[in-house]
């Protein structure tokens, strides 16, 4: 069953409906809300619509960096794992 749960992002309330519990939603929440005000400090003179277009861009780029790493982490165990069992 859906839950919502009001936080706060660059100063403005948002309501989300999820079935995540209270906790999950505070740390994504906490998150987005870190990483739009890091760019808000650095660019004292950008518009909210747009220190959300960078934000979101940052966290796509955290996830593809840490799926490809995954990708190749999984790829290095699987070539040891096939290693070990040919000797």
């Amino acid at each position: 069953m859906k839950k919502s749960y009001e936080v706060n992002i660059l100063g403005q309330k948002f309501v989300l409906k999820t079935d995540n519990d209270e906790s999950h939603v505070k740390k994504v929440a906490d998150y987005v809300n870190k990483v739009m005000h890091s760019i808000k400090e650095k660019t004292s003179t950008i518009s909210t619509q747009n220190i959300a277009i960078l934000g979101a861009l940052n966290i796509a780029e955290e996830t593809f960096k840490e799926k490809d790493e995954f990708k190749a982490m999984i790829t290095d165990w699987r070539d040891r794992l096939k290693d070990s069992l040919q000797e």
